[in-house]
């Protein structure tokens, strides 16, 4: 297969398209980094079928850029000059909500992970990176991007208001009777494991209420970070946090972290005591109709 590719500058914005054929249309990536050496490294890993790669060295490019193109990917530094890597992602959303970020920082905080969660970041990835890194990213990013077009309208629920619900629980006894007494209130009980999942699932209007563990909510990392921002943007998710013993300090965090409800693993010895502890937060359904 022949590959064709087509660099050309305009000003001082880079533009190179990699494309393996026109039958299919390359990810349009618009990289905005004010150090050349980060550039030249993308563009090094990046280089190949299927993109068409656009550099600008500041935001204020940047932003002309994205009035002026469509594009599929951004990847923004945080700490650009004047205009802002966040500056930029704001405008990129504002223009098209669906777009993938990638954020390029030099330390993840957990405050800087909450702002740029806040503002519809998808990831970030902290240089030095490892091209392998920054591949996989790239590709999660745009595979969101291309779920998100194809959902064009999140599924209905059922006029009897079943709703789909999210269980994140690394404790399986207690994952596998939270699910049950769920489904006995006539829910959709959706098994998720990792934190990324979630947050695409509710992201992406797939799920109306979410059961965790305070635990999971708690990790002093990114994900969490991202996890719990979301559910600060996200206010109509019926949020449920399951808190490993009773006490006025778990409920609190719970409730700080945007829970409406707060359930002990002692209460869940059988799968009544879910459906009981649920009933009136998540309502109930009858299955049969």
């Amino acid at each position: 297969m022949t590959k064709i590719v087509d660099a050309y500058l305009i000003g001082e914005v880079v533009w190179i398209n990699v494309n393996a054929s026109s039958e299919k249309l390359p990810s349009r990536i618009l990289v905005v980094d004010d150090e050349l050496v980060v550039w030249e490294v993308i563009r090094n890993v990046l280089d190949r079928p299927g993109f068409f790669l656009v550099y600008a060295d500041d935001g204020e490019k940047a932003i002309a850029l994205l009035l002026k193109e469509p594009f599929d990917l951004l990847i923004a530094d945080k700490n650009l000059p004047g205009v802002t890597g966040l500056d930029v992602i704001r405008s990129a959303k504002a223009k098209d909500e669906t777009m993938g970020t990638l954020l390029i920082t030099a330390y993840a905080s957990r405050e800087s992970a909450e702002e740029a969660m806040a503002i519809g970041v998808d990831d970030y990835i902290v240089k030095p990176f490892e091209t392998s890194d920054l591949e996989d990213k790239v590709s999660e990013v745009l595979e969101n991007r291309r779920k998100r077009i194809g959902q064009v309208s999140s599924p209905p629920k059922s006029k009897t208001g079943r709703l789909r619900v999210i269980i994140c629980e690394p404790i399986e006894a207690t994952r596998n009777k939270l699910i049950s007494g769920i489904r006995l209130l006539g829910h959709l009980a959706f098994e998720v494991d990792k934190v990324s999942d979630v947050l695409e699932m509710i992201r992406n209007k797939q799920a109306e209420a979410l059961v965790c563990d305070l635990g999971i909510l708690e990790r002093d990392n990114a994900e969490a970070c991202f996890l719990r921002g979301t559910l600060l943007v996200n206010p109509g998710v019926r949020f449920v946090v399951v808190a490993g013993e009773r006490g006025l300090g778990g409920a609190v965090e719970a409730i700080h972290h945007g829970a409406g409800k707060v359930i002990y693993r002692p209460l869940l010895k059988r799968d009544v005591d879910v459906f009981e502890a649920l009933s009136a937060f998540l309502g109930r359904v009858n299955r049969a109709t």
